[in-house]
């Protein structure tokens, strides 16, 4: 929830998000997508390392590859690192001279503090073609934790909403501790089920401080007849610029992997903010837009004051709270870029008013109508529909459920 409190200043949330948003400003994010991608057995193991200042190396995010082929790393700004992957194939845990190797050196991790800055999956192609001994043997460098750690992603996987890596309290974590999040939970877009080229993909993507948990009714109510249901596990406190590149870039590397003509998306509250930078990110100069219809649910669309206060009384806000406040340059981004052709938008919106130091009007109790309804993005809308509900109550009635099933079968 979009909640940010005077209270909760002096929490101990805050006491230590000083110290998170300072460590997350020294890291950097590399990610790799190995090819061919390990198929099971033997292991394919992904690292970096770099040189220290003795004249030895050291480690950093060593990971088992898995089927996806995608490997991330959180690394210190201050080094350069190469980054490499092999495949085990006598399971010593080394590298071996006759096994396969990819490496690339000279690699600068991209900003996580630099919304701007744009991550490149870096490509690793494993060969036995290299000029290495093939006697050698290569111990894996002792691993300082001071460098960083590995990111997991998910890409595809198959997951229930009972998994523990979804339980309503991550949505904390990913709000408080975005940087921690990345190397404790796994990111990325999962599957409620396997793959059916027979139905069309929806994808859910939660708010600020929310979870895959707000889903819950939705998903149980919704038409698995048409539709299979994807969500997406993000730490909703870190840059949306970087929410956003993660969620197009997983989307357009599943639509090459899967050749899906549509994809739907269905977001909540700050979700919306995320998905329409990632929709319009992922439809790229070339290539067929495959997201047809997007609703968005009590999406903060003009900002929220309550982020500009939580800037306004700490030296190190969260991040996120830098892109929800009005007018900032995230928000004038989505204002100033329509959505791709053929992506219809449809906005739902609550209102039953609660009263609040930070909600100036009629409001759901989180956001302000005058948000939600921000002229600059409902002009270009298809439909906007006003329930009487709450922030996140809205997304337990079968009302809300039934009018995004009426939008996803209206072309």
């Amino acid at each position: 929830m979009l909640l940010i409190a005077v209270p909760l200043l002096a929490s101990c949330s805050i006491l230590g998000l000083k110290r998170q948003v300072i460590k997350l400003e020294a890291h950097g994010t590399v990610a790799v997508e190995i090819s061919p991608a390990p198929a099971g057995s033997p292991p394919t193991y992904a690292l970096a390392w770099t040189a220290i200042g003795n004249g030895s190396t050291q480690s950093v995010g060593f990971q088992r590859v898995g089927s996806n082929g995608l490997a991330a790393f959180s690394l210190s700004l201050s080094n350069t690192y190469s980054v490499g992957a092999f495949t085990d194939e006598n399971g010593n845990g080394k590298y071996d001279g006759t096994e396969l190797l990819a490496v690339l050196r000279d690699i600068h991790p991209v900003p996580l503090a630099d919304p701007k800055a744009r991550a490149k999956i870096l490509h690793l192609n494993l060969s036995r073609s290299h000029t290495l001994p093939t006697n050698i043997v290569i111990e894996i460098p002792k691993e300082n934790p001071a460098l960083g750690d590995s990111i997991a992603i998910a890409l595809g996987e198959v997951a229930t909403l009972d998994d523990p890596r979804f339980a309503s309290n991550t949505g904390e974590e990913g709000l408080w501790r975005p940087l921690d999040f990345l190397s404790q939970n796994q990111i990325g877009i999962y599957f409620t089920e396997p793959y059916d080229p027979k139905r069309v993909p929806v994808i859910f993507v939660y708010g600020i401080g929310g979870s895959v948990q707000d889903w819950r009714f939705m998903l149980e109510h919704f038409d698995r007849s048409h539709y299979q249901l994807w969500f997406y596990q993000y730490p909703s406190g870190m840059r949306l610029d970087k929410a956003a590149g993660a969620l197009a870039t997983g989307l357009s590397l599943l639509q090459e992997r899967h050749g899906f003509s549509q994809c739907f998306v269905v977001a909540h509250s700050m979700g919306g903010l995320v998905s329409g930078a990632a929709i319009r990110e992922a439809a790229q100069p070339g290539k067929a837009n495959f997201i047809r219809h997007f609703v968005t649910i009590s999406t903060p669309w003009g900002g929220h004051a309550a982020a500009e206060a939580g800037i306004r009384h700490l030296s190190k806000p969260i991040p996120a709270w830098l892109d929800v406040r009005p007018e900032s340059e995230f928000l004038h981004g989505l204002y100033s870029t329509k959505l791709p052709r053929g992506t219809q938008h449809d906005l739902i919106y609550g209102e039953k008013s609660v009263s609040s130091r930070w909600l100036d009007g009629p409001n759901d109790g989180v956001v302000t109508v005058a948000s939600e309804t921000d002229p600059r993005i409902r002009k270009n809308a298809r439909s906007v529909t006003r329930f009487p509900s709450e922030h996140v109550e809205i997304l337990q009635q079968q009302q809300t459920v039934d009018r995004v099933l009426e939008f996803l079968r209206t072309p």
